[in-house]
């Protein structure tokens, strides 16, 4: 079933108690806390891919309680661990289906991948969803949707999975110009470096124009940046532990 634990501090970070314990209202054996994310201190969303939904709660009283007030689900009933992977901020929450058989060019069982995005416009007391994300160039097995990750107008999505069996892995840039009511994919990102197996995109981050990528095959992250407004994106780094060993998966 799965549950998801809340704590919080009122001495500035020295001590934490636990303030809640969140459960899904209506789910058994779903995986529920696969997936978290938080934000403003006040939402919090949670995947449960077994049962093909997230969940948001809310608090109005400062973390003393949360109430659940919507439970999403893809519209269209794909069924691809949808909720493995979710992201939040402000009104908008990004829900990854990696597994999802998407795209009526491609055989049956795919797990080409997608990725869901919801919006509020009423403070959160309804989730409407807005677009659903796929790869141009989406491919079989890809698994885009395994992490996602949103700032602002910018959703990024991986897919460590891509690369025609070689798992080299990429990750997508969406950006929407129209306060959210549509998304259109910007950039597709690569490692400089890139060899077989490296799983570019098993996790993500974005902040303004700077997006982190990890490669935990390949024992790195990688850093963009966008200059333009996110019309293209360069590498500037790569970051690897001082201390590396072989397996460590950084």
């Amino acid at each position: 079933t799965g549950s998801v634990y809340v704590f919080r501090t009122s001495d500035g970070g020295a001590t934490y108690g636990q303030v809640a314990k969140l459960t899904a209202s209506d789910a058994a054996g779903d995986k529920f806390g696969y997936s978290v994310a938080v934000v403003d201190g006040a939402t919090i969303v949670v995947g449960a891919p077994n049962g093909e939904a997230a969940y948001v709660f809310r608090t109005t009283d400062g973390g003393a309680t949360y109430d659940e007030i919507a439970k999403l689900t893809p519209s269209d009933g794909a069924a691809g661990f949808f909720g493995g992977s979710v992201a939040l901020a402000g009104g908008t929450v990004v829900v990854g289906a990696y597994a999802d058989d998407d795209g009526s060019f491609l055989s049956a069982k795919t797990k080409s991948g997608s990725a869901y995005v919801f919006r509020t416009s009423d403070g959160g007391a309804t989730y409407g969803e807005v677009a659903k994300l796929t790869a141009s160039d989406a491919a079989k097995d890809d698994y885009f949707g395994y992490s996602v990750a949103i700032d602002g107008a910018t959703i990024v999505v991986g897919a460590y999975y891509y690369g025609s069996n070689n798992w080299k892995g990429s990750t997508y840039v969406f950006q929407t110009s129209d306060g959210g009511a549509t998304y259109g994919q910007v950039a597709k990102l690569t490692a400089s470096d890139a060899v077989a197996g490296d799983y570019f995109g098993w996790s993500v981050a974005v902040d303004g124009a700077t997006i982190v990528v990890g490669a935990p095959n390949g024992e790195a992250a990688y850093v963009f940046r966008t200059t333009d407004g996110g019309a293209t994106y360069d590498q500037l780094a790569k970051l690897t532990a001082s201390d590396a060993a072989e397996g460590d998966r950084f």
